[in-house]
């Protein structure tokens, strides 16, 4: 497969006719990946706004079906999930269908499976080109990060406009993950009283809070708010309680988060369902900038902590970049 194909702005069809997420081909060999017959996803009557901007009333659309939405990833899927939302609160009786890649994480997959409110069937590439007969609206949503205002757009917006919709024309109180809110049950606090939620980890080191001031920041929460610290992994202080054991799944993850009485996170899936469940919250960026990510969360505080080289980063391993994050940790920590 070539590198054109891995970072086309959809997804892919093979041998003619069968659909194929380019993520799910990542985890083959490359001698097997070369003998497949590839072509980039161009039918006619397929939506992708990034080959060819478009808009949809979805008030006449009854049948609609998204390929490869939206997101592989746990908190780009809940915003993506929030974009669906708004087309279900425009269209009530519209049914829903969405195509998956299939290799994603069990935790991802998980949140789908949690959206029942949203969507109607959930079914997973590759598939068959002629399973698409009978729907009013086809829409290829493949491929997001190499879009090219997928760095550049607030996340919300972004999944609304490449589905069709006017990002200015959807309430912002959707934009903030309400349907996670609206589908959940009730929940048990996992915690007997009052505690506080310190999320350091995400899905790459870049944006981590750095373990380097992972005490020293436990002891200024705790200070804060006289209650105990609780997270994911172990950290060396008395007030801090490891959850990791009690979080075996998404479902456990999320009740973590919303019974905490405040939420301190990196920028990572914890930000986006604490404001699903209107928890305060601190957020830290260490690259993208918060406005592409917080901007519709009004119980949240956003404190950028990235440097010039970071900028619009997704994933870095550049030591001297990390270190100089890590320097701006100790000079927040020792100014608050």
């Amino acid at each position: 497969m070539t590198p054109t194909l891995q970072t086309f702005v959809g997804s892919l069809l093979q041998d003619n006719k069968t659909l194929v997420a380019s993520y799910d081909l990542e985890s083959l060999s490359p001698d097997l990946k070369n003998t497949l017959q590839l072509q980039t996803l161009r039918q006619p009557g397929i939506y992708n706004y990034a080959l060819s901007p478009f808009s949809l009333d979805y008030r006449s659309v009854q049948r609609l079906c998204v390929i490869n939405g939206m997101g592989v990833t746990l908190g780009d899927s809940l915003m993506g999930i929030s974009a669906l939302h708004a087309i279900k609160t425009i269209n009530p009786k519209l049914h829903l269908t969405v195509l998956r890649p299939h290799t994603c994480q069990a935790y991802v997959e998980e949140i789908y499976q949690l959206a029942g409110n949203v969507i109607d069937e959930l079914h997973f590439m590759p598939q068959e080109l002629t399973s698409l007969a009978g729907y009013d609206a086809l829409i290829d949503a493949g491929n997001q990060l190499f879009r090219e205002d997928f760095a550049t757009l607030e996340m919300h917006d972004f999944f609304l406009r490449h589905l069709g919709i006017a990002p200015e024309s959807v309430s912002e109180e959707i934009k903030t993950n309400r349907w996670l809110r609206d589908g959940m049950p009730e929940q048990v606090s996992p915690l007997e009283g009052r505690y506080v939620l310190f999320n350091h980890r995400a899905s790459t080191p870049l944006r981590d809070i750095p373990a380097a001031v992972l005490v020293e920041f436990v002891e200024h929460i705790y200070q804060q708010h006289g209650a105990p610290v609780a997270g994911f992994g172990k950290i060396d202080h008395p007030q801090f309680i490891d959850l990791s054991s009690r979080s075996r799944n998404t479902a456990d993850f999320i009740a973590i988060i919303r019974h905490a009485s405040k939420v301190y996170t990196c920028d990572s899936s914890a930000l986006h369902i604490a404001a699903a469940f209107e928890v305060p919250t601190t957020a830290y960026f260490n690259a993208i900038k918060p406005a592409l990510r917080a901007a519709y969360y009004p119980q949240c505080k956003s404190v950028d902590l990235g440097t010039e080289r970071s900028v619009l980063l997704h994933q870095s391993e550049d030591s001297e970049l990390l270190k100089e994050i890590e320097n701006n940790y100790r000079r927040y920590l020792s100014a608050v």
